[in-house]
């Protein structure tokens, strides 16, 4: 728009995608202020690829090219499985609300775009010879054009055995059940030879429909109403919802028994058991498709055009798209729960905050960009984080801050994973299969940290990075004596030393260092602040990895002090006597 482009081609080669981002693309399509969008199949648009071709004024394809199968499908523990009542009642109004404005828009066939929708419709088509167009006719219809059964047995377009089951009804006394139904070419001659015709010939009667078909039969409607006009009954209950979303008239002609004779070829064209797909041939035979495109050059030929700009995915979208993806999150997490971890055990260093920061940001701006990170979201990791630091540095143990801080912290990274506008993390539109992705990633990340961080806190000086990170002996440490230094040294195992024994700081606790107790060497951790060397200490826990300590007021000369330490080393050592006299 910006550049005064007089059109506008997607190019389309996609599996699908998330119900309403389709939906946002269909409605930005049609109301954008450049009217002649075209949309190029190249060579797929399957799902959600096919309700955005639709949503263009005009389909080309490429040669080969498929479109269609748009049934929305959740994902769960269980895998992929069709529509429960409600997930229909709820979503299928808005999509097929979409294709037939779409159709309407266009000029497409309006049957024919809900049989790529929803499965349960049977559908024969018939030429116009007025208009020379295929209408796309349903069985009440067929019957009133040609007094006759509709013909059954291979369908034009393929069927799918045991078809995706939804709880769409089926109550068409005639159609096919949706169990065993895999047709091949020698099945369809043998039911219409039991029937008593040959194949593709019409049984020819005069009966009337029943009362069955006349009750299930859509209801009569005279030309250019706007309301939903269903294929047939397997979607006339939800007639009313959709009607709510078009306020586009309907040109489709209003099947009567005065059009007799203006009909023919039919031909059965789908028997119900899935969403149809249809290949390049059958798109451009019924009226889907206007040209075969296979080059930028074919499509400027095509427009008659003077200049064509191609605008693709910029590395900064590649690279949304890669830190978006379920597997690069996951890896996201670990790397800020580790240098979180890593930054408490060892600060000063600022390589753990450095890289907890890092992914961090990586785990919220792209998904900001795209609409998967609310506000709420970005603000309850930020507040979980700072209650998970209150909580180690000011407040040791694990009281409310700990739990407020852990809950806001994962609360807003699942919040993350789960679309804008699909109802948030406690919202009914958000799917069950982006909650459970969502869970999974978080949890094994959670899981794969917590193994990493075991790992790093019992190899932490010997692995050839982190140990170029551990601080050289400070000042206060290179004076002390080595009968001091060979008495810290950490003894494995303790046996006798626990909670409440006091003891001496031999280096200073920044927050970690070395401490001796009764006797032992000890790797310490302060509970708060930072400990001088030669200070008493008092033994508060062992957290699993470190002795937590804390400042103790004691005598001078207490039995662990280190002159205590250096005087018996004294007593002990005669040549070092003799020397000092």
């Amino acid at each position: 728009e910006a550049s005064g482009a007089d059109a506008i081609v997607i190019e389309i080669d996609s599996p699908g995608g998330e119900v309403g981002a389709v939906l946002e693309i269909s409605n930005a399509i049609k109301a954008s202020s450049i009217a002649n969008t075209v949309a190029w199949i190249n060579p797929d648009a399957y799902s959600g690829g096919a309700i955005v071709a639709l949503a263009c004024r005009e389909i080309v394809t490429s040669d080969p090219a498929s479109m269609g199968d748009a049934f929305p499908i959740t994902m769960g523990p269980s895998g992929i499985r069709g529509l429960t009542a409600d997930e229909r009642t709820k979503i299928l109004p808005p999509l097929l609300s979409d294709v037939a404005d779409s159709a309407r828009r266009s000029g497409f066939d309006e049957y024919l775009v809900q049989a790529m929708v929803v499965d349960g419709i049977e559908l024969w088509a018939a030429l116009d010879t007025q208009t020379n167009e295929w209408v796309f006719i349903n069985e009440t219809e067929y019957r009133t054009l040609f007094e006759s059964d509709p013909p059954r047995g291979k369908p034009l377009l393929t069927s799918v055995p045991n078809g995706r089951a939804s709880s769409m009804p089926r109550r068409d006394a005639n159609a096919l059940p949706t169990g065993d139904t895999e047709t091949t070419e020698d099945t369809g001659e043998a039911a219409e030879a039991q029937e008593g015709r040959s194949v593709g010939e019409s049984t020819a009667t005069d009966a009337a429909p029943t009362e069955t078909e006349q009750e299930t039969a859509p209801p009569p409607r005279a030309e250019g109403e706007s309301a939903f006009l269903p294929a047939n009954e397997s979607v006339a209950d939800l007639s009313s919802l959709v009607s709510q979303g078009l306020d586009v008239a309907s040109d489709r002609p209003v099947i009567t028994a005065e059009m007799r004779g203006r009909f023919t070829e039919p031909a059965y064209v789908c028997d119900g058991t899935g969403p149809i797909v249809l290949r390049d041939d059958q798109l451009e035979r019924f009226g889907l498709t206007s040209a075969t495109i296979n080059s930028d050059d074919e499509l400027k030929a095509f427009f008659g055009a003077k200049t064509l700009a191609r605008t693709n995915q910029n590395w900064s979208e590649h690279m949304v798209r890669f830190l978006t993806s379920l597997p690069v999150r996951g890896l996201l997490i670990v790397l800020l729960l580790l240098g979180l971890f890593f930054e408490m055990v060892s600060p000063g260093t600022m390589v753990g905050g450095g890289v907890a920061v890092v992914a961090l940001a990586a785990l919220l701006a792209p998904p900001a960009l795209i609409g998967m990170a609310n506000w709420w979201e970005i603000v309850a990791i930020g507040l979980g984080l700072v209650f998970v630091l209150i909580e180690v540095l000011v407040i040791p143990g694990f009281g409310v801050f700990g739990v407020l801080g852990v809950l806001l912290l994962f609360g807003g990274l699942i919040g993350t994973f789960i679309p804008d506008g699909s109802g948030g993390l406690f919202g009914a539109g958000g799917s069950s299969g982006e909650l459970f992705g969502a869970l999974t990633t978080v949890i094994l990340a959670v899981a794969t940290a917590s193994v990493g961080a075991y790992f790093i806190s019992k190899h932490f000086g010997s692995l050839p990075l982190l140990n170029k990170l551990i601080l050289g002996a400070s000042s206060d440490e290179e004076d002390l004596p080595d009968s001091v230094l060979a008495a810290a040294a950490p003894l494995s195992p303790v046996m006798d030393v626990g909670p409440g024994d006091v003891g001496v700081a031999v280096t200073t606790l920044r927050p970690s260092g070395r401490v001796i107790v009764g006797g032992h060497g000890l790797n310490a951790v302060a509970k708060r602040g930072i400990i001088d060397a030669n200070r008493p200490i008092r033994i508060v826990r062992f957290d699993g990895f470190d002795w937590v300590v804390e400042p103790a007021d004691g005598p001078p000369g207490h039995p662990d002090s280190l002159s205590a330490i250096d005087d018996a080393d004294e007593a002990t050592d005669p040549v070092e006597d003799d020397d000092r006299e």
